[in-house]
């Protein structure tokens, strides 16, 4: 294996509470703008583009980490 596919590899493995790490991000990502809606901080079509742009920044962040 080339040492990108271990370095992927071992990034994908890491774990919080049991939860991977990746998922835990948009889990906590949808957690706050849920509560963001909720406040009426986020009209419907607002709350969809801030969803996507959150979504958005963790694959570049997931990325520029690699």
């Amino acid at each position: 294996m080339t040492e990108l596919g271990q370095s992927i590899e071992a990034a994908s493995h890491k774990e919080i509470l049991g939860i991977p790490q990746d998922v835990l991000l948009v889990l906590a990502i949808d957690a706050i703008l849920i509560s963001m809606r909720l406040a009426g901080t986020f009209t419907p079509n607002r709350f969809i583009g801030a969803k996507v742009v959150g979504t958005t920044a963790l694959i570049a962040a997931h990325f520029m980490v690699l």
